[in-house]
């Protein structure tokens, strides 16, 4: 598992998203960083619960950006983000279910995939529309 560095190409200059999407990095590096130092099942079960809770919070304000501003792919962005919610909750209670059997590097390496590849492609589609809000506030 390789660690994940926040790259220019992922920037969209709009900073709360970009911020949000930068602690969504930390919190998966975070787990990394935790698994490889063997702490304990509680402590990394709650940056699970982090990074389920962070996640939804983060599509809530790019969805509310995406309203705001017209943009017009808005309903199949927003089914992208439920459905990677759902995976996300799928690991956590698989986790809390199991935690000795848990594979993080798999959750790592999905999660990490899946944002590179939904910001570079999906989020920049929306960066023309939402650069002119500026810094908003999560609903």
């Amino acid at each position: 598992m390789t660690i994940f560095h926040w790259r220019e190409n992922l920037s969209l200059h709009v900073p709360a998203i970009d911020d949000d999407h930068k602690t969504l990095i930390d919190l998966l590096n975070r787990l990394h960083f935790m698994t490889l130092a063997g702490d304990d099942r509680e402590a990394i079960g709650s940056v699970m619960w982090e990074l389920v809770r962070y996640t939804q919070r983060h599509f809530r304000r790019e969805e509310m950006l995406m309203r705001l501003s017209g943009y017009p792919g808005y309903e199949a962005h927003k089914r992208m983000h439920k459905a990677l919610c759902e995976r996300v909750e799928e690991y956590y209670g698989a986790y809390r279910a199991k935690p000795s059997r848990f594979n993080i590097k798999k959750l790592y390496d999905f999660m990490a995939d899946w944002l590179v590849v939904h910001i570079t492609k999906e989020d920049m589609k929306i960066q023309p529309y939402v650069a002119s809000l500026g810094n908003v506030e999560a609903a």
